[in-house]
């Protein structure tokens, strides 16, 4: 019965004031409390060991210590867990080892399997499952649809995959027993209609075949049937004990529910539900594990890891609340038996190093390095040497670059690998399929590293040590050897396939730093001077450069180009009339051919446009400032031919022609000769208005400081509709994180990246010197590593700004290579900015790296004073005063093989 309290008394309780209405209440409501406090304690608890998640870790995962988040990092080598199970009836076993757990089903999709020489990834499974009706009778039916066996309850597992497990009550439809059934006692009676499901294995499963350990043996080999037995395949899995997670249904493996039982069945019960477990009807608790298989949910985890740290340290057994996970590592960092190679050599160098130990702080590597015979069939070892290197001038191994969890092929070296050894043909990379191995011990996946050997188990349940050249790794994320990859699946690798594809096969584009020539045929400097008919020039050349990209009319563009020589010693208005009367038999005789496209452009309007222009052509002429000796900031010249965007929207040059875009055009070249700051320099083109190429200067306290940045930028048709197309000449190098070494710019105002607002090209008001101000400013900044996508959120955390650290150093490495690559091959039009630029910072330069070398951080030479007691100023690692020690002499004979003066630094270098 409810205790219901009136206004009034709840005022005869406040008027008493005393203990007697204490005592009242206390007397109504203790014991109802106590009970309330007890559940809610009870409640409580349960939702503590709910929240209680730890840290969950994968083989190879990088990890800090808690204890010194900016020291040394770790690999994740060995994971050992222990989880507590709850049964559906609320039973718990606790400390249970996740090595003795089950899947539902052996084969589930996501797996790889093996079929004698091919690896498949499953896509479908058919569940085989068994039933036992209440009267003891059982079979097994192969689940091709629920129309057969029907669940009666909602299904618990949470989890598509898995229509049916063991315990599940299903009706089984009459009409639907057929062949696919399989009595494994007693038989069919029109009474039976519900069953319980005694267990779930894989019956038929579909696999998309990935490759083959025998695809350079014949190419044409087709792989198996998708459709297979599952007793045809063996499961290909490493590390599946440490991949539980809280939530997932596992049953227990026999040798563990044996020792279990008892716990289990003597078991407190979690929830408040009183009595034993008792089993399904028709079920004695004596056959419960010959019947009945039990499915458990993962209620907690325990996780202990073991750890091998950058120092080439181990330590077993730590909790996973010790350690933090790191989200990024930067690509100087390396593991102890990771395999490398010295920067600037390729994959197939036979000397190749593995890491033993790391300094993390002074980024130095001590290596192995090692010579193998690939000539010879057993491929032994060479010689061994030790040596404490510069992270910097270290990379990853692209053919050893292998990792925990990778499928592997078991290979041989072959004495010649290009000819047939016993029938065996050998791969592209000189290697052939092991003819020794057979089955399953052909295809294996990587379980670890040790003494510079990878850890292989093979699919035979076999581990064994090999070379890293014994082995070759597939990817295992490729799409299915049965139907074709869709390109759209890797655009981005593609397209950048494509741009290098082109600059290695057009001689008029994708020319990089090394490949820039300032001068003529002759041998002899080019160089221009404004005239009084600089903008007349300008279009009329534009114009034929559109009528001979259209007509395709050789004879034409050189005489147009003869006439146009001939303008520099005759009267400004009698060469406009030759122009333009030349543009006009042109457009004649491209009407003749029936190119109804250049019609729409007649004389009156060129006339209409070179006029125009002519109006602004004092507005292009040298600043006053200026003399003839000081590289000016704005200029036209001629020849574009190593201009990387020449050989573009040559198809679309008419629509180019309008009145809106040359005057926009002009609107940007006034605003360029106007208002370019004093570090970037800008070169357009006479006979292509579309062409412009920009050098940047690194501005002081970034990693770039008084380097030389080339850009070569494209005006497209729609252009201001749609921003300008921008290639940075790299020169093969990456020191930024927007800056491809294929040449992309990655910038939100080029709409090459994503961004909102003013971040993005507006064709109102963006322009040309703001892209150039976004790259110098922006993109070459203090702290370039933020740049990269998502990394903004660790700006001010201790693994954000460590990295940065190492980027900058890596950054200004960088920069000063560029630099030997300028002085070697200056950009067209740029030879005397490239001299006068040096022969004014070749002091400042050399003097930073002195600093550096002498502790001071990347960016803050000017503020290092050799004061090493000043933490705040001193910060350079070791590794990058090895590398930076390498580059200081190229850099001082650079200078001097180009008559700059420096002679104090060559005394310093003595």
């Amino acid at each position: 019965m409810d205790l219901l309290l009136t206004d009034s008394d709840w005022d005869t309780f406040s008027e008493s004031g005393s203990s007697e209405g204490h005592e009242e209440i206390d007397y109504l409501f203790s014991g109802q409390a106590r009970s309330i406090l007890s559940s809610l304690e009870e409640s409580i608890g349960k939702i503590d060991d709910f929240l209680s998640f730890e840290r969950a870790f994968g083989y190879g995962d990088i990890v800090r210590s808690v204890t010194d988040p900016s020291g040394q990092m770790g690999r994740v080598i060995n994971i050992n867990m222990l989880v507590d199970l709850e049964n559906v009836q609320g039973r718990i076993i606790r400390d249970v080892n996740s090595k003795d757990l089950l899947k539902i089903r052996s084969i589930s999709v996501g797996d790889y399997v093996v079929n004698a020489t091919w690896i498949g990834r499953v896509d479908e499974v058919v569940d085989n499952v068994s039933i036992v009706f209440d009267d003891g009778s059982k079979y097994e039916v192969a689940a091709m649809g629920q129309e057969k066996i029907v669940p009666v309850s909602p299904n618990i597992i949470d989890d598509s995959q898995y229509l049916y497990y063991p315990g599940q009550r299903v009706q089984v439809v009459p009409s639907n027993v057929s062949r696919s059934t399989r009595w494994l006692c007693g038989s069919w009676r029109d009474n039976q209609d519900e069953g319980t499901v005694s267990g779930v294995d894989a019956g038929l499963v579909y696999v998309d075949w990935i490759s083959s350990a025998h695809v350079g043996k014949d190419p044409s080999a087709s792989p198996p049937s998708r459709l297979q037995g599952a007793k045809d395949l063996t499961l290909l899995s490493c590390f599946s004990h440490a991949n539980w997670q809280l939530g997932d249904w596992c049953m227990l493996s026999f040798a563990a529910h044996k020792g279990t039982t008892e716990q289990y069945l003597h078991a407190s019960p979690h929830n408040p539900i009183k009595g034993n477990w008792k089993p399904e009807k028709g079920f004695k608790r004596g056959n419960l594990g010959s019947k009945l298989e039990e499915i458990f949910v993962i209620i907690k985890t325990r996780t202990k890891v073991d750890v091998v740290w950058q120092d080439g340290t181990c330590t077993t057994g730590l909790d996973s609340q010790t350690l933090l996970p790191v989200g990024v590592a930067n690509a100087h960092e390396f593991w102890p038996d990771q395999f490398v190679l010295e920067r600037g050599t390729s994959g197939n160098s036979q000397r190749w190093g593995v890491v033993r130990g790391v300094d993390a702080k002074e980024r130095t590597v001590k290596v192995q390095w090692r010579d193998v015979a690939l000539n010879q069939a057993n491929g032994f070892d060479g010689e061994q040497m030790e040596e404490t290197v510069s992270a910097y001038e270290l990379v990853e191994h692209p053919d050893y670059s292998y990792f925990w969890g990778d499928i592997v092929f078991k290979v041989v070296q072959d004495q010649f690998s290009d000819q047939t050894d016993n029938g065996h043909l050998t791969s592209e990379t000189g290697f052939s399929m092991d003819p020794a191995s057979k089955g399953n011990n052909r295809i294996g996946i990587v379980i670890g590293f040790k003494d510079g050997d990878v850890e292989v188990k093979w699919a035979s349940g076999i581990p064994t040590k090999v070379a890293p050249y014994e082995i070759y790794r597939i990817d295992k994320y490729e799409g299915p050897a049965t139907t074709p990859a869709l390109y759209e699946e890797n655009t981005e690798v593609l397209n950048q396939d494509l741009l290098v594809h082109d600059m290695q096969t057009n001689g008029h584009k994708g020319k990089d730093l090394l490949n820039f020539d300032g001068n003529d045929e002759s041998g002899k400097k080019m160089s221009w001077t404004p005239t009084s008919f600089f903008h007349p020039r300008a279009a009329i050349g534009f114009f034929s450069s559109v009528a001979s990209s259209i007509l395709g009319s050789l004879g034409s563009r050189s005489l147009l180009s003869q006439e146009s020589s001939l303008c520099a010693s005759h009267d400004a208005k009698e060469c406009d009339i030759l122009l333009e009367k030349e543009v006009m038999e042109t457009c004649n005789h491209g009407a003749e051919h029936g190119l109804t496209e250049l019609q729409t452009f007649g004389t009156t309007n060129i006339k209409q446009e070179v006029e125009e222009i002519e109006e602004n052509n004092n507005s292009m002429m040298p600043r006053s400032s200026e003399t003839s000796d000081q590289f000016r900031q704005f200029d036209m010249v001629s020849d574009c031919l190593d201009h990387y965007f020449l050989g573009e929207s040559k198809a679309l040059a008419v629509s180019q022609v309008k009145r809106s875009w040359m005057k926009k055009v002009q609107q940007e070249w006034s605003i360029l000769e106007k208002n370019l700051p004093e570090s970037i320099y800008v070169r357009v083109y006479e006979e292509r208005m579309d062409l412009l190429r920009a050098a940047l200067v690194g501005a002081p306290g970034t990693p770039y400081h008084d380097g030389l940045f080339f850009f070569d930028i494209l005006l497209p048709p729609e252009y201001p509709h749609e921003p300008p197309l921008v290639h940075y000449h790299s020169g093969g190098l990456r020191l930024n994180p927007n800056l491809y070494e294929s040449g992309k710019v990655c910038l939100s105002l080029l709409n090459t990246w994503t961004g909102s607002g003013t971040e993005v090209w507006n064709p109102g008001s963006s322009t040309i010197l703001q892209v150039l101000l976004s790259l110098q400013a922006l993109v070459l900044n203090e702290k370039p590593y933020f740049n990269e996508a998502g990394y903004d959120k660790q700006l001010g955390r201790v693994e954000g700004e460590t990295n940065s650290v190492s980027y900058n150093e890596n950054a200004y490495l960088a920069t000063c290579q560029s630099m030997l690559y300028i002085l070697r091959k200056p950009p067209k039009h740029f030879e005397a900015l490239v001299k006068e630029h040096f022969s004014r910072h070749a002091e400042m330069i050399l003097s930073a790296c002195n600093a550096y070398m002498e502790g001071a951080a990347v960016g803050r030479a000017l503020e290092y004073g050799g004061n090493e007691h000043d933490e705040n100023l001193k910060g350079s690692s070791t590794g990058f005063k090895i590398m930076l020690a390498k580059l200081y002499p190229k850099l001082l004979e650079a200078f001097s093989n180009h008559e700059i003066d420096c002679s104090q630094f060559h005394e310093l270098e003595k």
